[in-house]
């Protein structure tokens, strides 16, 4: 008989809006006893087939890890990746080896989203995860290991973070001028810096400075074990995050599984914060487990989801919050918008104490403003880093960014402008448009941050929709920017628009960035993708024939 999942799940998924608020208890996912859609187990044919979608991906981002020596962002001079096997050829084939590179990004792509009926992600009603978490493991482990010690790929912002680093070790300030300024026109590590950033001012914040550092001074500014102590510290930040959203999934009854496949797994979070090592790992660990921490800790002060009433150790909980939400903000700015919905989360527990509307998001905002200016100051205080950070833009303030919706429309009307003869007032236009964006994104996060005070949205939810205003609305946005908000709103958001949006997404900016990370001829770029998309044809239907033989698909 089919085993069918109790109504009131059907109806806790029609009713997402109120899923989850500020006070409400979720039920656990027991996932290694999770049953299938027919009431049973996973049978071992269903295995099979997850395990070959594991090996697909596995063998993608080898075929990325080989590539990238070849196409990968290499540095300018002393490149220590021609000394590998293969990287010397494969560095004289540069139109092969980023064929190399989107294929495997294309079997990556493909094994990630067949896997989304296997975590729970269908259009039926209802469908729960059918593989455990620990197989999700098992799978992120398989695919990141290609990728921890091949060169940079998609962006050559790990060499900025290599040349602010080495400034900062040596007593300068990354604030007052650009790399090539600072350390010369000769140095390697200045040479390697992409030209947007060779003479600006670091855009980055002391907590990244430091840790930039700290490994300038552990390595003595090797490239290569630069690269990849950056990457391992991006590594153990995404499984920090991992270990967060899936925590913060079960507070908002979601999924652990499925959220964890969409946010950690995403082969947009695999490729930039693992392959182009993107500090937005070091940000989204440090902000998503701050906010973890601090929903506990107001959780203790008066019992609720199942804590114990402990006053000291919520307290603890709550500073503790505070200090690393402000860390994560000290690496970009915008991990600080998750201290307002901690706080938030904090004025509904002094709202419950017996204190007015007004006094408990007053009382509630001035310990999170406390907290986080004791955390910048110690930070300020032990590192020597001056507040450069709080002004800097450095070159982010000049690119005009297409993905940016404030900088399209200024740049549209300043195009149609001209057509009318009122002159090329670009600039003004774009700033004006941009200006007007970060104004709409802040109303928003108001009006978020008070329905988060009154418990119609939950703090995570809060957090993950103001962050993905903010990120359309930004200045300056690149594929990677709406991790930002895809990884909050994993643990959060459950209906399917809302999962198949991001599959979308993801696959389409996967594949939208060239392995080397900088514009190359039109003809070389089209080859580059009409190569790859027939060898990847080739590719599946060879493996569609052999595993139809063997009776492994149908997979479904």
């Amino acid at each position: 008989m089919e085993r069918r999942r109790p109504a009131i799940f059907d109806d806790l998924a029609s009713n997402l809006p109120r899923l989850g608020t500020a006070g409400s208890r979720s039920a656990t996912l027991h996932l290694d006893a999770a049953p299938t859609p027919s009431g049973g187990r996973l049978s071992v044919r269903e295995i099979s087939r997850f395990q070959v979608l594991r090996i697909v991906g596995t063998a993608g981002t080898l075929l990325i890890g080989m590539g990238a020596l070849g196409a990968g962002a290499l540095p300018v001079v002393d490149n220590p990746y021609s000394s590998f096997p293969g990287g010397f050829l494969l560095s004289r084939l540069l139109q092969t080896s980023s064929v190399m590179v989107m294929v495997g990004v294309g079997l990556l792509v493909l094994a990630w989203l067949l896997m989304a009926p296997f975590v729970g992600v269908s259009r039926s009603t209802g469908r729960q995860p059918t593989v455990t978490m620990s197989a999700l493991k098992r799978t992120f482990a398989a695919w990141v290991l290609p990728l921890l010690f091949t060169a940079p790929l998609f962006t050559q912002d790990i060499y900025s973070y290599l040349a602010q680093g080495s400034i900062v070790a040596r007593g300068m300030d990354p604030y007052s001028a650009g790399p090539v300024d600072l350390l010369g026109p000769e140095d390697p590590l200045a040479r390697s810096v992409p030209f947007i950033w060779s003479h600006s001012p670091s855009p980055y914040g002391p907590v990244a400075l430091w840790i930039s550092s700290a490994i300038s001074q552990v390595t003595s500014d090797s490239i290569i074990l630069g690269v990849f102590s950056h990457r391992l510290l991006s590594l153990i930040g995404l499984v920090a995050a991992g270990w967060a959203i899936s925590r913060l999934a079960t507070r908002c009854g979601v999924s652990p599984v499925a959220a964890v496949w969409l946010g950690v797994l995403n082969p947009l979070t695999i490729l930039h914060l693992i392959g182009g090592i993107h500090n937005e790992a070091l940000l989204l660990s440090l902000m998503l487990v701050g906010l973890h921490v601090g929903l506990r800790g107001v959780d203790m002060l008066d019992g609720r989801n199942g804590e114990k009433v402990n006053r000291g150790k919520a307290a603890a909980f709550i500073a503790a919050s505070a200090a690393l939400i402000a860390c994560a903000g000290m690496v970009k700015v915008t991990g600080f918008l998750a201290l307002g919905f901690v706080g938030m989360n904090l004025a509904r527990y002094f709202l419950r104490a017996g204190r007015n509307p007004v006094a408990a998001v007053v009382v509630a905002g001035a310990i999170q403003v406390a907290l986080l200016l004791s955390t910048i100051a110690v930070v300020t205080l032990s590192t020597g880093i001056g507040l450069g950070w709080v002004t800097g833009q450095g070159g982010a303030a000049t690119i005009r960014s297409w993905m940016s919706l404030s900088t399209t429309i200024g740049v549209t009307s300043s195009f149609f402008g001209m057509l009318l003869g009122l002159g090329d007032h670009s600039a003004m236009v774009i700033r004006v448009s941009q200006a007007i964006g970060i104004v709409v994104a802040a109303s928003f996060l108001i009006r978020l941050l008070f329905a988060t005070f009154r418990g119609t949205i939950h703090p995570v939810g809060g957090l993950g929709v103001a962050t993905f205003v903010l990120v359309i609305l930004f200045p300056v946005v690149h594929p990677w920017y709406m991790l930002w908000a895809i990884l909050p709103l994993a643990a959060w958001a459950n209906r399917s628009f809302f999962r198949f949006a991001v599959m979308a997404y993801s696959a389409t900016f996967s594949v939208f960035v060239l392995p080397r990370g900088l514009s190359l001829p039109p003809m070389t770029v089209l080859s580059i993708y009409v190569g790859a998309v027939l060898v990847f044809a080739a590719v599946v239907a060879a493996g569609w024939w052999l595993l139809r033989r063997r009776g492994v698909l149908g997979i479904h």
